[in-house]
């Protein structure tokens, strides 16, 4: 067992940097699994405590419809669209600066602290001026609370990555042996 470690630990160090393998895709799908925690979080908790479980993408879609009347299924789903792809790209951010090598558990403390400054900086500098309604009925433990759980999603990263090198290293095999046989 620890000879195959030291195998697929020689393999990845040997293999070169690969921007799509290495960041994109493993920060759209943390992102992806973080935005559905946080989406589902938030529908729960709003559904308990105000009776409307799509409230939280109604707000997150004051982005554009600042004057706080959004209302419909166009509204959750461009608020849920807004939530997704702002969740991707911050997630693939983090997939940039997270070493490569690093370990599960590196990833999910720097998921933590990069989701509490990720807080801070939306609570305070962003959502106030990007959804005013969302400012408006946000309470900032909810928000916490949601970014934690972005910031555990986070720490994914490394086994996305490692899946990812693994089916690349399959697909250059196949093609190897393809290669070998014509």
């Amino acid at each position: 067992m620890r000879t195959r470690g030291r195998i697929q630990a020689v393999e990845l160090a040997l293999a070169p940097w690969n921007l799509l393998r290495d960041a994109v895709l493993p920060g759209a799908l943390a992102g992806t699994l973080g935005a559905f925690a946080m989406a589902v979080l938030a529908c729960a908790f709003t559904a308990v405590l105000h009776g409307e479980p799509w409230r939280p993408a109604l707000l997150v879609a004051g982005l554009f419809l600042r004057d706080g009347s959004a209302h419909g299924a166009v509204a959750v789903l461009l608020g849920l669209f807004i939530h997704f792809a702002v969740a991707g790209g911050l997630a693939t951010n983090f997939a940039l600066l997270l070493p490569r090598r690093g370990t599960a558990v590196s990833a999910l403390c720097l998921g933590l602290l990069y989701s509490l400054g990720l807080w801070a900086v939306m609570t305070w500098l962003v959502i106030p001026f990007a959804s005013p309604p969302l400012s408006r009925e946000a309470p900032s433990a909810l928000l916490l609370l949601l970014h934690v759980a972005f910031g555990a999603a986070l720490g994914t990263v490394p086994a996305f990555r490692d899946v990812l090198t693994r089916a690349d290293r399959l697909r250059r095999r196949f093609r190897a042996l393809m290669a070998a046989t014509s």
